[in-house]
């Protein structure tokens, strides 16, 4: 059983989210670690580039939140569907990256949580992922350090960017095919208890995990069908930096946060919602979480910036 099998595993015999989809669950309920997730995550963006990539002009450009500082907005709380409107409305209007096979892909994140491998200290991790999927880089005590992959791009994560480069635009089609899709999957293998929260958690997964490579339409369409979900929720939140949110969530603990100024995809992160804490086999639920309050973050990933640059490193 590989690890998103395990995850699924876990996942069903849940109430919903035990954290992000982090796709390296082990047996037991324990998250491997956080570099293959952020490796895996970041091969995933990279083969979307691989798929789509044409020529851009050299040098970096900047995606996703971006690394400026500016005076956070006030945030008013408006319905689901009001804030999924806006957010399609402002995806048609970026424009779209489309990087060179031979660019990276920059990612600085903070993560901390019950469920990360460093437990709920705060912790930055920058990241570098060459687009044709070769080679990835990060930094450990100051210092570059590399990897490199004997295989480019895997024909699984062709496929599946194909797919996505292949999505109907019109938001009707687009649902309809989430819905079928999610129909096809094995109930067991769900990360939701129910068909609606399942379809929820499809699309929202298809805008984080390609923050370079999905098209404007695309990503526009995505909100519109989720603003057409029943039981989607909107609450004021911060994401790990403190900044202000709008969480996006099914009611099953797993949310995605949105910059209320750009609603761009910012962060993910879990709740803890009573019944959705991580179950082993063997030891039952994990202590940890027994006297969490209701509403306590168990688990948050932030981008806190997103680019494409010409070489590990480079910010």
């Amino acid at each position: 059983m590989n690890v998103e099998e395990k995850l699924a595993e876990v996942m069903h015999r849940t109430a919903g989210g035990i954290e992000p989809p982090v796709r390296a669950l082990v047996d037991e309920g324990v998250v491997r670690g956080r570099r293959l997730r952020l490796r895996h995550r970041l091969r995933t963006a990279s083969a979307v580039a691989a798929v789509t990539a044409a020529a851009v002009t050299a040098g970096v450009l900047t995606v996703g939140a971006g690394g400026t500082t500016t005076q956070a907005p006030a945030v008013r709380l408006a319905s689901a569907s009001e804030v999924l409107d806006k957010a399609a409305q402002a995806a048609e209007t970026r424009p779209q990256p489309i990087p060179r096979v031979n660019q990276w892909l920059y990612e600085k994140t903070l993560e901390y949580g019950l469920g990360a491998e460093h437990g709920t200290r705060h912790v930055t991790d920058e990241h570098w992922s060459k687009f044709d999927g070769t080679k990835d880089a990060e930094l450990r005590n100051g210092k570059l350090v590399y990897f490199s992959s004997r295989v480019p791009v895997s024909r699984y994560l062709q496929k599946k960017y194909r797919a996505l480069a292949s999505l109907p635009t019109d938001p009707a089609a687009l649902r309809a095919k989430i819905y079928k899709d999610v129909d096809a999957e094995k109930r067991r293998d769900w990360r939701y208890p129910t068909r609606d929260g399942e379809a929820f958690g499809n699309a929202a997964q298809w805008i984080w995990s390609t923050p370079v490579g999905i098209s404007p339409r695309t990503e526009a369409s995505l909100y519109r069908v989720m603003a057409a979900i029943p039981g989607v929720t909107v609450e004021k939140a911060k994401d790990g930096a403190g900044r202000p949110a709008l969480a996006l969530s099914h009611g099953y603990g797993e949310q995605f946060l949105l910059d209320p100024a750009t609603y761009q995809m910012v962060g993910q992160r879990t709740v803890d919602n009573g019944h959705n804490a991580p179950i082993s086999k063997s030891d039952g639920v994990d202590p940890r979480y027994e006297k969490l309050p209701v509403g306590a973050v168990t688990y948050s990933l932030t981008r806190l910036t997103t680019k494409v640059v010409d070489r590990p490193g480079q910010r």
